[in-house]
């Protein structure tokens, strides 16, 4: 089955809404939904995603695509992860030669990156676990773990919706309670 191409729209509208929001002062800004809505478009697109893998494992034909499904997500997330790595670390570089080439240490704290230089073992230990992000790099850790445990949804949802709802009501209680 494949998703429809709505969803392909819908998420390609995400992505360019995503960038517009992620430039601060930029014009286009203004006009993007997260001014008018409780979310913003990372929150669109993790939806659609979620709601494509839904309409992919559905009825009789979703069991025969089940072990494609899970070696195809679980290669795309380590993908992802590495790139967010790759990124991240391309861009803690990139401060710190701005820093040092503009003679201006300030650009050490911007965006989280000063634990990175202050306490490195445990910031770079933290970006590989993703605990610990720069600012405007945390949706990809996001979309890394949803991918890598999407599998499991997915098997709750065949399952039944009321098993998928009541781990993610459970879920949710227990990052409420404990913070």
């Amino acid at each position: 089955m494949r998703v429809p191409n709505e969803v392909d729209f819908w998420r390609g509208f995400a992505l360019v809404t995503i960038f517009i929001n992620h430039i601060p002062g930029l014009y286009f800004e203004r006009f993007t939904f997260r001014n008018v809505s409780l979310s913003d478009s990372a929150e669109l697109f993790v939806f659609l995603a979620g709601w494509a893998l839904g309409k992919l494992v559905e009825g009789p034909a979703g069991a025969a695509r089940a072990k494609w499904l899970v070696l195809r997500l679980e290669t795309r997330a380590f993908q992802i992860y590495v790139a967010q790595l790759v990124v991240t670390e391309f861009a803690i570089a990139l401060l710190a030669a701005a820093s040092l080439y503009l003679d201006a240490p300030f650009l050490l704290d911007w965006h989280n990156a000063s634990a990175v230089f202050n306490e490195p073992v445990e910031a770079n230990l933290g970006l590989i676990l993703l605990t610990h992000q720069l600012g405007y790099f945390n949706i990809l850790p996001l979309y890394v773990v949803l991918i890598f445990i999407a599998p499991g949804v997915a098997l709750l949802h065949r399952a039944g919706t009321a098993y998928l709802l009541l781990v993610s009501g459970s879920l949710y209680v227990v990052a409420l309670v404990s913070g």
